[in-house]
């Protein structure tokens, strides 16, 4: 005799009002994205901001001990760490802006293979059989890339600069399947 006894109490809750949790985070997104954070890697951002503070901070130091005469008072010090945030985030936003001409600011990043399924390629190796090849496909930005791929089996086995189809990635073994693409009029066109 067995006694199997399962009690499920599913109790789901929500809360109505749920449109409103995004919005304080709103405004603070913006004043990050003014900053170049999003645009560029944060570490950019991270260490400009301390050094024009830090260089700030000591220039600004030396001139308020100088026209003190030596009495530097105690309060000048948040003077002058105001002024040099400040001067930070001026900073910040300068290099930013030239940075992010640099580096990719779409925030596409790279192209994840499986993202290259239904693509076109050529050949790259001497061959590609059942067990492996060399493909170079094209991505949505047009950077060229070099894949590894493999044919179903029982298919013929496919010569340098033969033009095939990236057909589905398997992330086991980190190969596409690939097939031929058949050969086609001048005034055809390839049908997905």
């Amino acid at each position: 005799d067995h006694d199997v006894d399962a009690d499920h109490d599913a109790d789901a809750d929500h809360d109505a009002d749920g449109d409103h949790d995004g919005e304080g985070n709103a405004g603070w997104s913006e004043v990050l994205a003014f900053f170049g954070v999003g645009r560029v890697p944060f570490m950019v951002v991270w260490v400009t901001l301390f050094l024009f503070c830090g260089f700030a901070g000591i220039f600004l130091n030396r001139v308020f001990f100088v026209k003190a005469g030596g009495n530097y008072a105690a309060w000048y010090f948040v003077i002058v760490l105001f002024i040099a945030f400040v001067i930070g985030l001026i900073g910040v936003r300068l290099f930013s802006k030239m940075a992010a001409k640099v580096v990719d600011v779409g925030g596409k990043g790279a192209t994840a293979k499986h993202e290259l399924a239904g693509k076109i390629g050529v050949v790259a190796s001497a061959v590609v059989d059942e067990k492996f090849g060399e493909i170079r496909v094209h991505d949505e930005r047009g950077n060229e890339i070099l894949v590894h791929g493999r044919l179903q089996a029982g298919e013929a086995a496919l010569k340098r600069e033969t033009r095939v189809v990236l057909i589905d990635f398997d992330p086991q073994t980190e190969l596409f399947w690939v097939s031929a693409l058949p050969e086609m009029d001048s005034n055809q066109s390839p049908k997905n």
